[in-house]
């Protein structure tokens, strides 16, 4: 069975963590990689994810694998225009009259990075985030409770799509109908067969969950109590502080202009 995505329970430090913290380090790193276009940054931040995710005892093979199928499409788009459109720097080589330039060829792995980072650690936080422990966090952030659960019930229903697709591709499959061969235009068309019977299946499941709340009377107080309200320990502090920190000093170099490679693109 194939957990990449969804949550795991395992005995870890990064369990152990308050819901908002957990939520604080994805927005960090989510942050974190828009905030620069450093290579070495953004490099060093890949490697901090993946000691996360080793730290939470998640499978991390089985991510990278997933992240490279995710991702592979826009790591090769960056690697590809980048060095060609962003005319910063020395010229590495030309063909034709197109130059390739070290600024863009540095930029271009930036996007590769700044792109794998933000996938990565998405799956990550699913993965030692559990959806209620979401929902949580987005509360005591202050987030009003209507938008935290509906949030919350937006993540639970991307995977229950994701295997409806999976279900209904075999079915098809199964029918003698070759989804994944021929030109591209044929897939596509090939591919459009899917969209009736998922569309279907969603909004059936969105009626049942409507139906479902209203019968329990969602929203119909505003005081609520929580059956797993947790409070802050020690650890919690430090991780948000050792976050604040990082994020201070981030801003004063960025102020500075000490870490970006290029000012002209974001």
């Amino acid at each position: 069975m194939n957990n990449i995505g969804h949550y795991i329970d395992k005995d870890s430090f990064i369990h152990h963590l308050h819901p908002f913290v957990k939520n604080s380090l994805f927005a960090f790193v989510f942050m974190l990689s828009l905030f620069t276009n450093n290579t070495f940054i953004l490099f060093a931040l890949f490697l901090g994810i993946l000691l996360l995710g080793m730290a939470a005892k998640l499978p991390i093979k089985a991510s990278l694998k997933t992240l490279k199928s995710a991702a592979l499409v826009m790591i090769v788009f960056s690697l590809i225009i980048w060095p060609f459109t962003l005319k910063e720097g020395s010229v590495l080589f030309q063909i034709g009259t197109l130059k390739v330039y070290s600024v863009g060829v540095m930029y271009g792995i930036s996007m590769s990075l700044r792109f794998s980072n933000i996938v990565l650690m998405s799956i990550y936080w699913m993965m030692f985030t559990s959806i209620g422990e979401i929902t949580l966090g987005l509360i005591k952030a202050k987030i009003p409770y209507k938008f935290a659960f509906s949030f919350s019930m937006s993540l639970r229903f991307v995977p229950l799509v994701m295997k409806d697709l999976s279900i209904i591709k075999e079915a098809q499959k199964s029918r003698a109908l070759e989804i994944d061969k021929g030109k591209l235009l044929d897939r596509i068309k090939k591919n459009v067969v899917l969209l009736i019977p998922l569309s279907s299946r969603s909004l059936g499941m969105i009626s049942q969950i409507a139906t479902s709340l209203e019968s329990r009377g969602f929203g119909a107080m505003n005081a609520r109590t929580y059956s797993n309200d947790r409070k802050f320990l020690r650890s919690d502090y430090l991780v948000l502080f050792m976050l604040t920190i990082s994020i201070g000093i981030l801003i004063y170099l960025r102020v500075n202009g000490s870490i970006q490679i290029t000012n002209s693109v974001l």
